[in-house]
């Protein structure tokens, strides 16, 4: 059979090609990364357009405005999302309208605190011309915290597109505001009004977007007993996550040259660039599917969620590899001479973004199955390596020591998760194997290419 073709002689797309093509396109997975790609190419422009348009001590303060939000939001962290999309009656009404209760009377308490405390943590900053906006930026938890917990059942029901379509519109909308105000209005309320219009206008597409959106205040006994046993560990984690996660740069911060200091941290922002796909594939696409695989209590659990996950991470795990192979070579091509140190930063930090991917997809594969409490284990294993591991480290070795047990800090939490999924038995050793041999390819294959093409640059 011919294919068909137009009246100019061009061949058509048989419709069940073109359902093929819109299959891929629209498939989860594919959406997610359309969906990083999109947001970090928004962020770098904004970046670039604000940067002309403000003075870098405006960058300053919102950096540690966004550190204090960050620590609050963490510190009061209830997994919301976890609870709804893995619960049995996840969509019932009343479930959801004591969700969004509880959520509304956190952001209350979030703001509440967060402007009370303006004016004593501007004074324990050093910045008490801070306050002020400290206060104003707190009415964000509110804005934020009024939204419909659809946001959260589209992810449950897979709704993917509409879902990145809103968050990608609302964050362009936010640029947008930013550079205008920014044009007129050279400060840091040019940010803060920026944001105020960005997560407002997320919060009102929330309700109008999405189906059954409406809300209505309510505390079920039964879902809020729920909610508690499940959100005790998640908080108990974010706890221990903030440690563990500021805990390095408190040392280093103290002890480093200021310049290896900036190698540092520059060398983390880059190591931390495939985590945004695996915190958003697994959280976004094998969560809800897991999730649903549990609760239709398909016999072959194993095989299916490795199969879920197989192709996106061994391409992640290749495409890290890659990075950390080739990290002089990339420090080489965007960055001048004197940030050579930032590779071998790069590298050791980037172990830990290439256990991330296997790393969370055990997580969802325990939170999916009920087993919660794994998630705040792992992150106490991560703590107690940091402790043990980066103080022997540090007092054998000096700050290469702790480094190196930051860098390999995602092992702990990877093997204690291992251990979980054999308990449960969810865990297949040879399929993990071969993700860690598609990162050691990538790696291989990296510093090729390092050692190939780096003595061209020079």
């Amino acid at each position: 059979m011919t294919a068909q073709t137009s009246g100019a002689g061009l061949p058509l797309l048989r419709p069940g090609l073109l359902a093929r093509l819109r299959g891929a396109v629209l498939r989860d997975t594919n959406v997610v990364v359309a969906s990083v790609v999109a947001t970090n190419l928004l962020r770098a422009a904004s970046s670039m357009i604000l940067t002309r348009l403000l003075a870098p001590e405006v960058f300053g303060i919102s950096g540690v405005i966004a550190s204090l939000q960050i620590t609050i939001t963490l510190v009061s962290d209830f997994g919301f999302q976890g609870f709804v999309v893995r619960q049995q009656d996840g969509d019932r009404k009343r479930f959801l309208d004591t969700v969004w209760t509880v959520a509304v009377l956190r952001s209350i308490v979030l703001t509440a605190t967060m402007a009370i405390l303006a004016v004593p943590l501007s004074h324990v900053l050093g910045r008490p011309e801070l306050a002020p906006l400290i206060a104003s930026s707190s009415l964000l938890f509110l804005v934020d915290g009024v939204a419909s917990t659809s946001m959260i059942t589209a992810l449950r029901s897979r709704r993917i597109i509409t879902l990145s379509s809103v968050e990608l519109f609302a964050l362009t909308m936010q640029i947008a505001a930013s550079a205008l105000l920014a044009w007129s209005w050279p400060s840091y309320w040019a940010i803060l009004g920026g944001m105020f219009i960005g997560t407002g206008l997320k919060s009102a597409l929330s309700f109008v977007v999405f189906p059954d959106a409406r809300r209505a205040f309510a505390l079920e006994r039964e879902t809020l007993s729920a909610l508690w046993a499940f959100s005790r560990y998640v908080t108990g984690s974010s706890i221990i996550y903030l440690l563990v996660t500021q805990c390095d740069k408190l040392v280093l911060a103290r002890f480093m040259p200021l310049d290896q200091f900036g190698f540092y941290v520059l060398a983390g922002n880059l190591a931390s660039a495939p985590l945004a796909f695996a915190g958003n594939y697994t959280g976004r696409v094998l969560l809800p599917a897991y999730a649903a695989l549990w609760r239709e209590k398909v016999s072959d659990m194993r095989a299916q969620f490795y199969a879920r996950r197989r192709l996106p991470s061994l391409l992640y795990a290749f495409a890290t590899g890659g990075i950390i192979g080739s990290a002089p070579l990339i420090i080489g091509i965007f960055y001048h001479s004197t940030y050579a140190d930032t590779a071998f930063y790069m590298r050791v930090l980037c172990i830990s973004s290439l256990l991330a991917m296997p790393s969370n997809a055990a997580n969802e594969s325990l939170m999916a199955t009920g087993r919660v409490s794994a998630y705040f284990e792992a992150n106490l294993a991560k703590l107690a390596w940091l402790a043990t591991m980066g103080t022997a480290g540090y007092l054998l070795f000096g700050q290469i020591g702790l480094i190196f047990a930051v860098g390999s800090i995602e092992a702990s939490a990877l093997g204690w998760k291992w251990m979980r999924l054999h308990q449960v038995r969810l865990l297949d050793l040879p399929q993990e194997a071969l993700f860690m041999a598609a990162g050691i390819g990538g790696i291989a294959l990296g510093a090729g290419a390092d050692l190939i093409l780096a003595p061209l640059l020079t």
